[in-house]
């Protein structure tokens, strides 16, 4: 059964697969993940801090679910040294694509295995996907505390699936960052602290996406980094992500037009080109002046 859900996975066109036992998070994670909220690190992203049950539980989330499925999906593109937007804004919003997939997915797995239980998620509800993913053995946690696979480097969507039937789990692979710190000296706003701690509060990517008003403190960091809507830094100096195959998948590359925009020209974009892309989504929060004024004043 396992051999044969991993093939309806690449068949369908994920790229990586892995089961976990649906036990509950150890405590060394949450003991990690509570002393996290408690230095404040995650800023204004409030609802890291609530469903704590659910986040540790996964039964408090689906009752029956006895395996949890880590499906990972490539998304790296080639783009200009100097880009001022991730590769994460793609064609197509990449949580339309990949639910998409998973409703494919549970489909097939219903014509093999009958009817059953399950949840799936998209960067969506109460999960620790990163450390499903690390259990799953799709990745281990680099020290920017992003899933690190060998063959994809850190360019992976992650989504989950919970299910009712008992899969034999994979297991854990090794952490290999050893005493590499490119991530950490590169961040130009000192955000990634040891042990693989992140603090929203200077990260360049929570700066210029999820805070709402920024101060004059803020918005230096964010000149430091010369980005205006995320930030992959942290990803472009790691060595394994050194050498990577593009995505085959067309709608998960960065547009064409997003790759060469420069600051000096963002006045003038036609802000269609966002449409159905990531962007667009948090754009329709804001009107063009306040955008402006968050970006340029």
């Amino acid at each position: 059964m396992k051999e044969r859900i991993k093939a309806i996975a690449k068949e369908i066109g994920f790229d990586l697969i892995g089961f976990s036992e649906s036990k509950s998070v150890e405590n060394d994670f949450i003991n990690f993940y509570l002393k996290y909220l408690k230095n404040k690190y995650n800023g204004e992203l409030y609802y890291l801090e609530k469903n704590l049950e659910k986040r540790f539980k996964p039964k408090r989330i689906l009752p029956s679910v006895k395996t949890i499925i880590t499906l990972g999906i490539n998304y790296y593109s080639e783009i200009p040294d100097n880009s001022i937007f991730p590769r994460y804004l793609t064609k197509i919003d990449y949580h339309i694509v990949i639910k998409k997939m998973l409703k494919t997915f549970i489909e097939n797995l219903k014509k093999e295995l009958g009817d059953f239980e399950y949840r799936v998620f998209v960067d969506s509800g109460p999960i620790l996907e990163k450390y499903w993913a690390k259990k799953s053995g799709i990745g281990f946690i680099g020290k920017n505390s992003l899933i690190i696979n060998k063959e994809f480097g850190s360019f992976i969507f992650l989504s989950e699936v919970f299910i009712d039937k008992e899969i034999e789990p994979d297991r854990e692979i090794e952490n290999l960052c050893g005493e590499c710190r490119r991530c950490i000296e590169s961040c130009p706003t000192g955000a990634i602290l040891e042990n693989g701690i992140i603090d929203a509060r200077k990260c360049l990517s929570y700066l210029t996406i999820e805070k709402k008003e920024l101060s004059e403190y803020e918005k230096g960091l964010i000149k430091k980094g010369n980005k205006i809507f995320g930030c992959e830094i942290c990803q472009e100096v790691c060595s394994f992500n050194r050498n990577l195959k593009e995505t085959e998948k067309e709608e998960l590359r960065i547009p064409e037009i997003l790759k060469n925009l420069k600051i000096h020209n963002l006045k003038d974009i036609n802000f269609e080109i966002f449409k159905s892309t990531v962007i667009e989504r948090k754009l329709k929060k804001l009107d063009k002046k306040n955008l402006y004024d968050k970006l340029f004043k």
